[in-house]
Protein backbone atom coordinates (compact mmCIF):
# COMPACT_ATOMS: atom_id res chain seq x y z
CA UNK A 1 0.00 0.00 0.00
CA UNK A 2 0.89 3.34 -0.58
CA UNK A 3 0.47 4.87 2.81
CA UNK A 4 2.63 2.22 4.43
CA UNK A 5 5.15 3.13 2.06
CA UNK A 6 5.44 6.87 3.16
CA UNK A 7 7.08 7.34 6.43
CA UNK A 8 4.99 10.14 8.12
CA UNK A 9 8.13 11.97 9.37
CA UNK A 10 8.84 12.24 5.15
CA UNK A 11 7.61 16.01 4.28
CA UNK A 12 9.00 17.79 7.50
CA UNK A 13 12.35 16.27 6.57
CA UNK A 14 11.88 17.29 3.07
CA UNK A 15 10.84 20.80 3.56
CA UNK A 16 13.90 21.31 5.77
CA UNK A 17 16.26 20.00 3.37
CA UNK A 18 15.05 21.98 0.30
CA UNK A 19 15.30 24.98 2.66
CA UNK A 20 19.08 24.45 3.50
CA UNK A 21 19.99 23.87 -0.30
CA UNK A 22 18.10 27.17 -1.63
CA UNK A 23 15.34 25.59 -3.29
CA UNK A 24 12.19 27.28 -2.72
CA UNK A 25 12.58 30.38 -5.54
CA UNK A 26 10.76 31.23 -8.82
CA UNK A 27 10.98 33.51 -11.63
CA UNK A 28 7.52 34.84 -11.16
CA UNK A 29 8.81 38.55 -10.64
CA UNK A 30 11.38 40.56 -12.76
CA UNK A 31 14.66 40.82 -11.57
CA UNK A 32 16.21 43.83 -10.42
CA UNK A 33 18.62 44.22 -13.64
CA UNK A 34 18.61 42.26 -17.31
CA UNK A 35 19.24 38.56 -17.67
CA UNK A 36 23.17 37.65 -17.53
CA UNK A 37 24.27 41.02 -16.01
CA UNK A 38 26.86 40.57 -14.00
CA UNK A 39 25.22 43.67 -11.40
CA UNK A 40 22.45 41.35 -11.06
CA UNK A 41 23.80 38.15 -9.99
CA UNK A 42 26.16 40.15 -7.37
CA UNK A 43 25.56 41.72 -4.30
CA UNK A 44 22.03 43.50 -4.34
CA UNK A 45 19.11 43.06 -2.24
CA UNK A 46 17.10 44.91 -3.93
CA UNK A 47 16.07 41.91 -6.36
CA UNK A 48 14.97 39.96 -4.07
CA UNK A 49 12.41 42.07 -2.95
CA UNK A 50 8.87 41.64 -4.02
CA UNK A 51 9.25 38.05 -5.55
CA UNK A 52 6.25 35.78 -4.66
CA UNK A 53 7.64 32.37 -5.83
CA UNK A 54 6.26 28.75 -5.94
CA UNK A 55 7.50 25.49 -5.93
CA UNK A 56 6.14 21.91 -7.06
CA UNK A 57 7.69 18.62 -6.06
CA UNK A 58 6.83 15.36 -6.99
CA UNK A 59 8.05 11.92 -7.31
CA UNK A 60 8.07 8.40 -9.25
CA UNK A 61 4.98 8.71 -11.44
CA UNK A 62 3.05 11.33 -9.28
CA UNK A 63 4.11 15.06 -10.34
CA UNK A 64 2.00 16.85 -7.39
CA UNK A 65 2.78 15.32 -4.09
CA UNK A 66 3.64 19.23 -2.42
CA UNK A 67 3.79 22.77 -3.19
CA UNK A 68 5.90 25.70 -1.16
CA UNK A 69 5.14 29.23 -1.87
CA UNK A 70 7.74 31.78 -0.66
CA UNK A 71 7.63 36.00 -0.49
CA UNK A 72 10.05 38.31 0.55
CA UNK A 73 8.80 41.61 1.52
CA UNK A 74 11.20 44.82 2.47
CA UNK A 75 10.09 46.13 6.01
CA UNK A 76 12.28 49.35 6.39
CA UNK A 77 15.62 48.49 6.50
CA UNK A 78 14.41 44.73 6.63
CA UNK A 79 14.02 41.42 4.05
CA UNK A 80 11.17 39.50 5.33
CA UNK A 81 10.85 36.31 4.28
CA UNK A 82 7.73 33.92 4.58
CA UNK A 83 7.61 30.14 3.44
CA UNK A 84 3.92 28.47 3.05
CA UNK A 85 4.80 24.47 2.59
CA UNK A 86 2.34 21.55 2.41
CA UNK A 87 1.24 18.35 1.13
CA UNK A 88 -0.71 18.41 -1.94
CA UNK A 89 -3.39 15.58 -3.88
CA UNK A 90 -3.49 12.07 -2.82
CA UNK A 91 -0.75 12.87 -0.46
CA UNK A 92 -2.48 15.24 2.04
CA UNK A 93 -5.32 13.55 2.31
CA UNK A 94 -3.75 10.29 3.74
CA UNK A 95 -0.77 12.36 5.73
CA UNK A 96 -1.21 16.23 5.93
CA UNK A 97 1.35 18.61 6.42
CA UNK A 98 0.99 22.16 6.46
CA UNK A 99 4.45 24.10 7.58
CA UNK A 100 5.09 27.84 7.36
CA UNK A 101 8.53 29.19 8.23
CA UNK A 102 9.43 33.39 8.55
CA UNK A 103 12.48 35.01 8.85
CA UNK A 104 13.21 38.67 9.51
CA UNK A 105 16.67 39.29 8.39
CA UNK A 106 18.77 42.93 8.56
CA UNK A 107 21.09 43.88 5.64
CA UNK A 108 24.50 44.38 7.45
CA UNK A 109 25.95 47.73 6.18
CA UNK A 110 28.94 47.54 3.60
CA UNK A 111 28.78 44.07 2.99
CA UNK A 112 25.03 43.53 2.14
CA UNK A 113 25.06 40.07 4.20
CA UNK A 114 21.63 39.03 4.97
CA UNK A 115 21.40 38.25 9.16
CA UNK A 116 18.56 37.01 10.80
CA UNK A 117 17.01 38.81 13.85
CA UNK A 118 14.40 36.62 14.74
CA UNK A 119 12.81 33.57 12.77
CA UNK A 120 9.27 31.45 13.22
CA UNK A 121 8.02 27.95 12.40
CA UNK A 122 5.16 26.07 12.55
CA UNK A 123 4.58 22.55 11.95
CA UNK A 124 1.15 21.18 11.54
CA UNK A 125 1.36 17.09 10.93
CA UNK A 126 -2.70 16.07 10.93
CA UNK A 127 -3.55 17.99 14.66
CA UNK A 128 -0.31 17.89 16.14
CA UNK A 129 1.28 21.27 15.93
CA UNK A 130 4.56 22.49 16.60
CA UNK A 131 5.77 25.79 17.08
CA UNK A 132 9.50 27.25 17.49
CA UNK A 133 10.49 30.67 17.72
CA UNK A 134 14.62 31.93 17.74
CA UNK A 135 15.53 35.10 18.11
CA UNK A 136 19.57 36.55 17.18
CA UNK A 137 21.68 38.95 20.12
CA UNK A 138 24.40 39.91 18.41
CA UNK A 139 25.67 42.16 21.03
CA UNK A 140 25.81 39.09 23.24
CA UNK A 141 26.55 36.70 20.24
CA UNK A 142 23.84 34.12 21.24
CA UNK A 143 20.81 32.50 19.50
CA UNK A 144 17.95 32.07 22.26
CA UNK A 145 15.33 29.37 20.85
CA UNK A 146 11.99 28.34 22.31
CA UNK A 147 9.30 25.51 20.90
CA UNK A 148 5.86 24.58 21.76
CA UNK A 149 3.94 21.75 21.36
CA UNK A 150 0.50 22.01 20.59
CA UNK A 151 -0.04 25.54 22.82
CA UNK A 152 2.36 23.76 25.63
CA UNK A 153 6.15 25.00 25.56
CA UNK A 154 8.41 22.16 25.47
CA UNK A 155 12.25 23.16 24.67
CA UNK A 156 14.01 26.23 25.44
CA UNK A 157 17.87 26.57 24.94
CA UNK A 158 20.44 28.92 23.34
CA UNK A 159 23.95 28.28 21.58
CA UNK A 160 26.76 30.66 20.83
CA UNK A 161 27.09 32.70 17.74
CA UNK A 162 30.58 32.56 16.16
CA UNK A 163 31.72 35.35 13.56
CA UNK A 164 30.08 34.68 10.37
CA UNK A 165 27.94 31.66 11.32
CA UNK A 166 25.15 33.19 12.08
CA UNK A 167 22.88 31.99 9.01
CA UNK A 168 19.48 30.28 9.56
CA UNK A 169 17.63 28.04 7.04
CA UNK A 170 16.13 31.38 5.08
CA UNK A 171 18.82 33.61 5.05
CA UNK A 172 21.60 31.08 4.00
CA UNK A 173 19.21 30.54 0.41
CA UNK A 174 19.85 34.72 -0.12
CA UNK A 175 23.18 34.70 0.39
CA UNK A 176 24.30 32.04 -1.56
CA UNK A 177 22.47 33.74 -4.71
CA UNK A 178 23.80 37.06 -3.95
CA UNK A 179 27.38 35.47 -3.72
CA UNK A 180 28.12 36.46 -0.22
CA UNK A 181 30.04 33.23 0.28
CA UNK A 182 32.20 33.58 -3.02
CA UNK A 183 31.68 33.49 -6.86
CA UNK A 184 29.16 30.71 -8.10
CA UNK A 185 30.94 29.93 -10.95
CA UNK A 186 32.05 26.00 -12.46
CA UNK A 187 34.77 24.45 -9.95
CA UNK A 188 33.91 26.59 -6.70
CA UNK A 189 33.09 25.30 -4.02
CA UNK A 190 31.62 26.15 -0.39
CA UNK A 191 31.04 24.55 3.22
CA UNK A 192 28.39 26.74 4.93
CA UNK A 193 27.50 26.55 8.25
CA UNK A 194 23.83 27.40 9.62
CA UNK A 195 22.07 27.30 13.28
CA UNK A 196 19.14 25.47 14.33
CA UNK A 197 17.99 24.96 17.46
CA UNK A 198 21.11 24.50 19.58
CA UNK A 199 22.68 23.15 16.72
CA UNK A 200 25.64 24.24 13.59
CA UNK A 201 24.70 21.89 10.86
CA UNK A 202 26.93 22.26 7.88
CA UNK A 203 26.80 21.03 4.62
CA UNK A 204 29.03 21.40 0.73
CA UNK A 205 27.97 22.69 -2.40
CA UNK A 206 30.11 21.87 -5.24
CA UNK A 207 29.30 23.77 -8.37
CA UNK A 208 29.86 22.44 -11.81
CA UNK A 209 28.40 23.39 -15.63
CA UNK A 210 25.36 22.25 -16.80
CA UNK A 211 27.15 20.95 -20.32
CA UNK A 212 26.54 17.39 -20.74
CA UNK A 213 25.49 16.90 -17.33
CA UNK A 214 23.55 13.48 -16.92
CA UNK A 215 21.20 14.76 -14.07
CA UNK A 216 19.52 17.34 -17.07
CA UNK A 217 18.49 14.52 -19.47
CA UNK A 218 15.26 13.56 -18.27
CA UNK A 219 14.30 16.69 -17.20
CA UNK A 220 14.98 19.28 -20.55
CA UNK A 221 12.03 19.68 -21.86
CA UNK A 222 11.13 20.80 -18.06
CA UNK A 223 13.66 22.92 -16.56
CA UNK A 224 15.41 25.58 -18.98
CA UNK A 225 17.83 27.77 -19.26
CA UNK A 226 20.12 25.65 -16.08
CA UNK A 227 23.49 26.89 -16.18
CA UNK A 228 24.89 25.17 -13.71
CA UNK A 229 24.59 22.20 -11.55
CA UNK A 230 25.14 21.88 -7.69
CA UNK A 231 25.85 19.22 -5.56
CA UNK A 232 24.89 19.59 -2.25
CA UNK A 233 25.91 16.92 0.68
CA UNK A 234 23.45 17.34 3.67
CA UNK A 235 23.37 15.13 7.05
CA UNK A 236 21.44 11.82 5.13
CA UNK A 237 19.43 12.24 8.31
CA UNK A 238 18.01 16.12 8.12
CA UNK A 239 17.22 14.70 4.33
CA UNK A 240 16.14 11.55 5.12
CA UNK A 241 18.15 9.97 2.78
CA UNK A 242 20.74 7.40 2.29
CA UNK A 243 23.26 9.19 2.06
CA UNK A 244 21.96 12.89 1.99
CA UNK A 245 23.14 13.62 -2.03
CA UNK A 246 21.11 16.40 -3.50
CA UNK A 247 21.22 17.96 -7.03
CA UNK A 248 20.55 21.68 -7.46
CA UNK A 249 20.16 23.54 -11.19
CA UNK A 250 20.38 27.04 -11.57
CA UNK A 251 20.34 29.42 -14.30
CA UNK A 252 22.86 31.87 -15.26
CA UNK A 253 21.40 34.17 -12.82
CA UNK A 254 21.45 31.56 -10.21
CA UNK A 255 17.82 31.22 -9.70
CA UNK A 256 17.11 27.61 -8.98
CA UNK A 257 14.97 26.29 -11.44
CA UNK A 258 14.75 22.22 -9.53
CA UNK A 259 16.33 19.65 -7.89
CA UNK A 260 17.05 16.02 -7.67
CA UNK A 261 17.22 14.47 -3.95
CA UNK A 262 18.74 11.08 -4.68
CA UNK A 263 17.69 7.76 -2.70
CA UNK A 264 15.30 9.71 -0.18
CA UNK A 265 13.86 6.70 2.26
CA UNK A 266 10.54 5.52 0.59
CA UNK A 267 10.72 7.25 -2.82
CA UNK A 268 13.91 6.80 -4.59
CA UNK A 269 14.47 10.17 -6.60
CA UNK A 270 12.73 13.17 -5.26
CA UNK A 271 12.25 15.57 -7.86
CA UNK A 272 11.11 19.42 -7.78
CA UNK A 273 10.73 22.06 -10.47
CA UNK A 274 9.43 25.47 -10.85
CA UNK A 275 6.15 26.35 -11.97
CA UNK A 276 4.21 30.03 -12.46
CA UNK A 277 1.19 28.28 -11.01
CA UNK A 278 0.57 25.37 -8.74
CA UNK A 279 -2.31 25.00 -8.59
Amino acid sequence: MVKAAISRHYFTKITLGLLLSFFFHNVVSTPAFPSGSEQGRKNDVKKFEGEVLKYKIGFWLFKKVGIATFKCERNSNNLVVTIDAGTAGFLDKIIHRHNIYRTIMKIEDGTNRLMPISSYEKKIKRKKERVMVTNYDYENDICNFKTWRNGVIHKEGSVKLEPGKCDDMISVSYNFRNEIYGEVKEGASFNVTTVYKDKSPNFSVNVRSADNSDELSKWKDIILDVKYVTNVALDPEVLGSKEGKLVVLYTEDLIPVGFIAKDIIGFGDLYGFLVEDAD
